[in-house]
């Protein structure tokens, strides 16, 4: 893979906040944005157990997420399409990892919340009712517009991240 496209992809992994997650239950659909951070070709987030894409996810062995630049030219549309997993993670090194990288890329939350956002490890639990979740993808496609040919290719993260 060109390094232009590692790069452009890197900076998706690092600077986009939401990836949207699509999962449907009696075939009616959902999607769901959420803040993420990637760790490990790992995406993970916060969510309520009760929210509608978590119950749905339950019952799917494979779900759907996407990450997309936001642009008002149609050839500078970049992303991921992605099918995987989700699974709520309680692996408690893991999480605390988890809650640093996320508290740096979003920031606001420790300017609102204080450093107890870090130390409290119930803090996510107590006051947004949420638990950590990891999307776990194993089919990773790029979508590149700006590209002639072959706009969209099958990738690994492990070779970008």
């Amino acid at each position: 893979m060109e390094k232009e496209i590692k790069d452009k992809a890197r900076r998706l992994i690092n600077e986009t906040r939401v990836m949207t997650l699509a999962v449907s239950d009696k075939d009616i659909p959902w999607s769901s944005p959420v803040y993420f951070v990637f760790h490990d070709n790992r995406f993970y987030f916060f969510s309520n157990e009760n929210s509608r894409h978590i119950k749905y996810a339950k019952d799917q062995k494979i779900i759907s997420a996407s990450i997309f630049h936001d642009s008002d030219r149609i050839d500078r549309i970049f992303g991921f399409q992605m099918s995987g997993m989700l699974e709520k993670v309680s692996k408690k090194t893991l999480y605390f990892l988890i809650v640093k990288k996320y508290v740096t890329k979003f920031i606001f939350l420790k300017q609102i919340f204080g450093p107890q956002i870090i130390e409290n490890k119930r803090f996510f639990l107590e006051k947004f009712k949420s638990h950590l979740y990891c999307f776990h993808p194993d089919k990773i496609f790029l979508s590149d517009n700006s590209k002639t040919t072959d706009k969209r290719s099958i990738i690994d993260l492990s070779k970008i991240a």
